[in-house]
């Protein structure tokens, strides 16, 4: 398959994947009532204390995410005052997401893109450049996505990156069991599982400066588990289920966050 129409096929996917039962479940009125009442809820509780780090004072940034989602970073983003900026390469993804910041009178700004490319996104635009969970496992270009990543912060911007560690690659994931190898970590292609230093070293090349490193646990079931096959889990089936005793795959790390600096 050529690369536009593997493209067609990833946006075609995730316009499907945007009416599933998973996303409709981020879409409730009860998911969006959570985020109002705590905007950090939507980040990593240790991903919102790094962007707080390095951008102490949201109001008034001009703040971009790819890949954007479920849009729940891009809601609570816009109610702290920022100037938010949705970009996803799924149509269906932002007519969701436009609905709920319409629905809450959020002034954000939704644009159909390609990650990798940013084809609509100007030039140092913006102050920070968020990707979250998600993002790398589409993405077959990723110096293509830094470069434009660094192209549209300003000088002095930040780009966060947020995604599964990549040490959870090789192992197939299935929670309670002894880990089971399912392939080589050094096994990019076909399925895209980026090394740490593909990630770094893809940075570096596109001008962004390394600022800090951080490796998560999970916080909760949602990460071991597909939503369908999670809903139907009873309580003590999912006990201890972050505690590496119990659950040998919990002693790896299951998140990783990289916050970079484009400098000049």
């Amino acid at each position: 398959m050529n690369g536009d129409g593997r493209i067609e096929e990833i946006r075609h996917w995730w316009n499907a994947a945007s009416d599933s039962d998973w996303y409709r479940s981020r879409r409730t009125e009860e998911q969006i009532g959570r985020l109002k009442e705590d905007p950090a809820s939507a980040f990593h509780p240790a991903v919102y204390k790094l962007i707080r780090k390095y951008l102490p004072e949201l109001k008034d940034l001009r703040i971009l995410l790819p890949s954007s989602g479920d849009n729940h970073a891009a809601f609570v983003l816009a109610m702290m005052g920022a100037r938010v900026t949705s970009a996803d390469i799924s149509e269906r993804q932002l007519e969701n997401a436009a609905d709920i910041a319409k629905r809450l009178q959020l002034d954000i700004e939704f644009v159909c893109d390609d990650t990798r490319k940013l084809a609509r996104i100007p030039d140092q635009a913006f102050d920070m450049v968020y990707t979250s969970n998600g993002t790398l496992s589409w993405i077959d270009d990723l110096d293509g996505m830094n470069r434009n990543i660094c192209r549209v912060l300003r000088p002095g911007g930040y780009a966060v990156l947020y995604d599964m560690h990549p040490f959870n690659r090789p192992f197939s994931g299935d929670a309670f069991k002894e880990p089971r190898i399912i392939k080589s970590y050094q096994d990019v292609f076909p399925d895209l599982h980026w090394r740490i230093q593909d990630i770094l070293n893809s940075q570096i090349r596109s001008g962004l400066a390394l600022c800090e490193i951080a490796e998560f646990p999970a916080l909760d079931a949602f990460f071991w588990f597909p939503y369908d096959e999670l809903q139907k889990k009873k309580r003590e089936e999912l006990e201890g289920i972050n505690d590496w005793k119990k659950n040998p795959l919990a002693a790896l790390p299951a998140w990783l966050a990289v916050i970079s600096k484009r400098e000049g």
